[in-house]
């Protein structure tokens, strides 16, 4: 078990784009806690810098989604997207510039960003997911 929490648990939603989104970037943050353990703060800022990549492309899916059928809590939703991408990237420069370390990361990551994922994945997703398959005539 890593110093990341593994108790990421990805609802299975109503979207198939959205569960095979959200499976990957559990994986790629269990790749960050096994980076960690390995000691190696390379291998940590290369693991946290696709996880932020791929939550980039992630949520560019989602907001298309979200445009394509007229979800009413569309704005919110970006700007939470936004709020969690720009602190990522925030986390990455440090992590890049040497100011801050792997083991900062982790921190991070269980005090932080697992934890917004987890809600996140539960409240907004599965809502924006349902209304997707609605309007689609689900």
């Amino acid at each position: 078990m890593s110093e990341v929490q593994r108790s990421l648990t990805v609802p299975e939603l109503e979207q198939a784009f959205m569960n095979d989104d959200h499976h990957e970037a559990a994986r790629l943050l269990e790749a960050v806690g096994r980076a960690r353990e390995e000691g190696d703060d390379n291998a940590v800022r290369e693991a946290f810098a696709a996880f932020v990549e791929f939550n980039r492309e992630h949520f560019a899916r989602e907001d298309e989604l979200m445009e394509r059928v007229g979800f009413p809590q569309k704005d919110y939703h970006r700007q939470e997207h936004a709020a969690h991408l720009a602190r990522w990237e925030a986390l990455l420069a440090g992590l890049e510039d040497g100011s801050m370390l792997g083991a900062d990361l982790v921190s991070a990551l269980d005090d932080e960003i697992i934890p917004w994922y987890q809600r996140h994945f539960t409240t907004m997703d599965a809502l924006l997911a349902r209304f997707a398959e609605r309007a689609a005539g689900g």
